[in-house]
């Protein structure tokens, strides 16, 4: 009897201790767990109170969820800036409040919904120092519109990983030139460096990947001396006619030949008499060009050297002056006299022909010549070098008339070859051995008549040849 009386208190004290068990959490690192004055265990949530600015993670009954929050001060209208983000466990909790913690240090912007359409709207509004029509903004805006926009627009920037960029290239690539997919790359860094100036993102995923290989582009080509006449032949009576001789036989570039104004051209610098540009040369000249100035956005060319006066073939003075011809009669028409600060390429409106128009004219000149494939107005520099190349001149001077720095340029990116058989080095081995020495080597002579035919092959070979001779060629 006494024995039962002292278990049931012992049997009542294990079951609360299992009630106790089932019921009550476990306590973790921060809690504190300590019996109340009937005996339940208790969690004590109480801690210490922390620094200021180093946020909380606390329990949220009605979210079911742990709260990391941390003050980031106050806003400039006074109001206090709280950032709040959530976790399923502490530990998720405490690793987001040290994200906010990070972000907070760093000054960037607490909020997550930032997308990357917004930052390219805003980098085209204030990133771009320039007018909205100035053609480096409107070609900018166009690719940003076109391949970035539409592909990555909706992500938001703080959460674009490098493999979202990466799977964009890989898809840009497929139908682009691997120039345009590193521009493309570039104008992305340039976004996301600008919105991380300004608080939005806390580092450039951009910068961490590298540009595939896309697709191969069109190499630039050169026009044989046939098909540069019969360009100049069906573009007889036009504008396009002058532009294409100024551009086959000086080698300017489209930039510059499109701003050319009369007070640059000088077609009869003779002493005392009244030249093409409006003005009494003190002195005769050679005719001549000044290829001072450029349609880029200061007028400056596209480099210092490129800065230069360059002589007018014949020909080039014959086109040029029936140009400057037609152009007053033009101007008596409209009522108004021809001065200097009018363009020698002028559109109808008299201001500079723009890129398109130029284009536009150049292929159906092209089209009713014949050609196969597409050229473009730039390609007239480098069939000016590959010509001049062909009729020997040096490429020093070549150089100096396109305005290259290095004639390492001139040589691997704008002269083509042009001869179906390089005959130099034969003609050089067969100077160098002449009949007498081949005999002493055991070795019969082919004769001089192959001599003959590799003379005339090379005729506007040798060294002495020059852009007249050149002009020569053309039927007119």
């Amino acid at each position: 009897m006494d024995r039962d009386r002292l278990r049931l208190p012992h049997t009542r004290r294990a079951h609360l201790r299992r009630r106790h068990r089932r019921t009550v959490p476990i306590p973790t690192q921060r809690q504190a767990a300590h019996r109340g004055r009937n005996g339940d265990l208790q969690v004590n949530t109480s801690k210490k109170k922390g620094r200021y600015g180093e946020g909380t993670v606390f329990w949220d009954k009605r979210r079911k969820r742990w709260i990391a929050r941390v003050s980031a001060g106050a806003r400039p209208d006074g109001t206090r800036d709280v950032r709040v983000a959530e976790g399923l466990t502490p530990s998720d909790a405490q690793d987001k409040l040290n994200g906010l913690k990070a972000e907070v240090a760093a000054g960037v912007d607490g909020g997550t919904t930032y997308t990357l359409a917004e930052a390219c709207e805003a980098w085209l509004a204030y990133g771009l120092k320039r007018p909205d029509d100035h053609p480096t903004k409107v070609k900018y805006r166009s690719l940003v519109n076109a391949n970035i926009v539409p592909l990555l627009g909706r992500a938001r920037l703080k959460k674009l990983r490098a493999e979202d960029i990466d799977h964009w290239l890989a898809q840009i690539a497929k139908d682009h030139a691997t120039s345009t997919v590193k521009v493309l790359l570039g104008l992305l860094r340039r976004i996301i460096r600008f919105a991380e100036a300004r608080g939005k993102v806390m580092r450039n995923v951009a910068e961490l990947v590298d540009p595939p290989d896309g697709q191969a582009g069109r190499p630039s080509k050169s026009m044989t001396i046939e098909q540069a006449h019969a360009v100049l032949k069906v573009s007889r009576g036009s504008w396009l006619h002058g532009y294409i001789a100024l551009s086959v036989f000086t080698g300017v570039r489209t930039e510059e030949a499109r701003p050319l104004r009369w007070r640059n051209t000088h077609l009869n610098p003779v002493a005392g008499q009244l030249c093409t540009c409006g003005e009494r040369h003190r002195e005769s000249v050679a005719p001549h060009v000044e290829v001072w100035r450029s349609v880029r956005t200061k007028g400056d060319t596209k480099t210092p050297k490129s800065r230069r006066t360059i002589a007018l073939p014949r020909q080039v003075v014959t086109i040029l002056s029936a140009v400057r011809a037609a152009a007053e009669v033009d101007a008596e028409d409209s009522g108004r006299a021809l001065r200097a600060e009018h363009y020698v390429f002028a559109s109808e409106a008299a201001t500079v022909r723009d890129a398109a128009n130029v284009r536009r004219d150049l292929r159906k000149a092209v089209k009713a010549a014949g050609l196969e494939g597409t050229w473009t107005p730039r390609e007239f520099r480098h069939t000016f070098v590959s010509l001049m190349a062909y009729a020997g001149v040096r490429e020093e001077l070549i150089a100096d008339l396109v305005g290259h720095q290095r004639t390492s340029t001139t040589r691997t990116v704008y002269r083509h070859q042009l001869r179906p058989v390089i005959t130099a080095g034969a003609e050089a081995l067969d100077d160098l051995f002449d009949s007498g020495q081949l005999g002493a080597l055991g070795i019969k002579n082919p004769g001089s008549d192959l001599r003959i035919r590799h003379s005339m092959s090379s005729k506007l070979g040798s060294e002495k040849a020059t852009r007249d001779n050149l002009v020569a060629c053309f039927a007119w």
